[in-house]
């Protein structure tokens, strides 16, 4: 009889990639999994693309060509922090060679610090964690230094247009104006919080929220919102006590450069504990493929619910109450249920981040599945009729290009989409 976690095996893998893609989708990249709807963490993302990678090899040359346009905007002390946090071999392995891939003069500091997360030796691993070692024509040479094995080949250029890619992403539009600095990144932050609905974010304008979501020292934080607060942007909200002054929860105004358009941010997403988590899914997963044994299994199962799968009910997620205790006690419970709970909650998780799931009839009021979910190709490839989408339940023709219809984002509301 085939094991439970061979039937969950892809459904895990493909979760990753499309969580992963959506994030690199936001960002210009075209390729699967839909866009991310939420906020956007640069060099979160690229820590993702190590595993990502894994799953689809167009992942990595995308990533490649996308630095080669737009590396002056990644934070590369902000980047080195993150790798050092995770202090993942892996991951050091191939962001240094994809860096030196790129230009090893321009993250000479990057890749130094790559270098000392690696050890004396290793066995070479194949980028691709399906791929069969003869399969090798030509190694790309750095890739092979670092211990990686994959094609030499030249980076893909399928990004969409350059004004396209900055109108959907404010935080890329920030940095261009002023620099890859914590404080573009701190406007970015409290400006897309400004604006989030149905959300918990309001406690990322807190110093320590913010300062935590950056990887920099709170006392930066807290003279960057001091001077806001000089400005006039941003004020402080209720009495502050001395001894918690770095602590202060502060309200942006409603200023005109905050005014919010069709391509805000819906709200913020921790992409460090999200991508961190997907990681932690990854490695679980390999595991899974290989292990028979259902009791570590189990265990393994317990082990990344309890450092990493909570993180998800900070983001609005409906987890209920029968899938909270079912990660209690495991003995009492088969392995292919845990598995099945696991990924339901997390397909969900995806489903609100990165896709627009469902469409509300303006006609009839009653909601169906869209066929357009999140990306500007299935637009194109979906079914549509002379630019109309057919209402299932009472056959009311919506034009794509008026607003005539809404999307339902999930989480009860319902928006105009154009």
């Amino acid at each position: 009889m085939a094991r439970p976690q061979k039937r969950f095996n892809p459904i895990l893998s493909e979760l990753i990639r499309n969580i992963v893609w959506a994030q690199w989708n936001r960002m210009g990249l075209n390729g699967t999994g839909g866009i991310n709807r939420y906020s956007v963490d640069i060099e979160s993302a690229l820590i993702a693309s190590g595993y990502g990678s894994r799953l689809d090899g167009r992942l990595y040359e995308g990533v490649w060509a996308w630095l080669q346009r737009y590396g002056s905007l990644v934070n590369a002390e902000r980047l080195a922090i993150l790798i050092s946090q995770r202090n993942d071999e892996w991951i050091a392995r191939f962001l240094g060679a994809l860096l030196e891939n790129v230009d090893s003069s321009q993250w000479k500091r990057v890749i130094q610090r790559c270098k000392k997360l690696c050890s004396q030796s290793w066995e070479e691993t194949p980028l691709l964690i399906n791929a069969v070692r003869g399969r090798w024509r030509d190694k790309d040479i750095v890739m092979s230094k670092w211990g990686i094995l994959y094609d030499r080949l030249t980076p893909s250029q399928k990004m969409q247009d350059h004004g396209a890619i900055l109108c959907h992403n404010l935080l890329m539009r920030y940095r261009y104006l002023y620099g890859t600095v914590i404080r573009a990144d701190v406007i970015y932050l409290l400006s897309a919080s400004h604006h989030s609905r149905l959300k918990r974010e309001i406690d990322c304008l807190t110093s320590v929220r913010l300062a935590d979501r950056l990887c920099c020292h709170l006392s930066t934080i807290h003279r960057i919102q001091k001077d806001f607060e000089k400005g006039g942007f941003i004020e402080s909200v209720g009495e502050v006590k001395k001894k918690r002054s770095l602590m202060s929860t502060w309200l942006v105004k409603d200023l005109s450069f905050l005014q919010r358009h069709q391509d805000y941010d819906f709200g913020m997403i921790d992409w460090i504990k999200i991508n961190a988590l997907l990681s932690a899914l990854f490695k679980l997963n390999v595991e899974l493929e290989v292990n028979q044994n259902e009791a570590i299994l189990k265990t393994r199962i317990q082990e990344f619910q309890t450092d990493y799968f909570p993180v998800l009910m900070y983001h609005e997620v409906p987890v209920t109450r029968a899938y909270g205790m079912a990660l209690g006690p495991l003995e009492g419970y088969p392995i292919g249920n845990l598995f099945e709970m696991v990924t339901e909650i997390l397909w969900l998780f995806y489903r609100i981040m990165s896709c627009i799931i469902m469409l509300r009839c303006r006609k009839c009021n009653k909601v169906f599945h869209s066929p357009i979910q999140g990306s500007i190709s299935s637009m194109k490839n979906s079914a549509l009729i002379d630019n109309q989408i057919i209402c299932p339940h009472c056959h009311f023709r919506f034009l794509t290009n008026k607003p005539d219809f809404f999307y339902y984002d999930g989480l009860g509301s319902a928006q105009g989409l154009f």
